[in-house]
């Protein structure tokens, strides 16, 4: 029961988030897909688990090759830094982990005081 109800309030916080930033939300991959792929990663970044699930490590690996364009890379940045504001639960030193854990590289650690748009023209520069 408390599994499904963190997922039911991650999912609803990023359709909030999109609704308040909808401008961002609204290119190639929406953030209800984002949060649709980061959702099993719930009780590991809350600090339930030792390791992410499998689930977990998939839907990342979903996330980071659907993300190809520097328009999609802002959007999931801008989904999840807006999920991360709005979840007290959220270990952001286990966020940074997660990538490497699952086997993804990525250059960039989101939190949620980051700067999308610099953080990724300086990625992609």
């Amino acid at each position: 029961m408390a599994r499904s109800l963190t997922t039911l309030v991650l999912i609803l916080t990023v359709a909030l988030s999109c609704v308040y930033t909808y401008t961002v939300c609204a290119a190639s991959m929406p953030c209800n897909e984002v949060a649709r792929m980061i959702t099993p990663c719930a009780s590991y970044l809350a600090g339930r688990t030792t390791m992410p699930y499998r689930l977990c490590c998939g839907g990342m690996t979903v996330l980071n090759r659907t993300a190809v364009t520097q328009a999609d890379k802002l959007t999931v940045c801008n989904c999840l830094k807006g999920v991360a504001n709005h979840f007290p639960t959220v270990d952001f030193t286990r966020a940074a982990l997660l990538p490497r854990l699952c086997g993804i590289a990525v250059n960039v650690t989101i939190t949620p005081s980051m700067d999308c748009n610099s953080a990724f023209l300086a990625y992609n520069a």
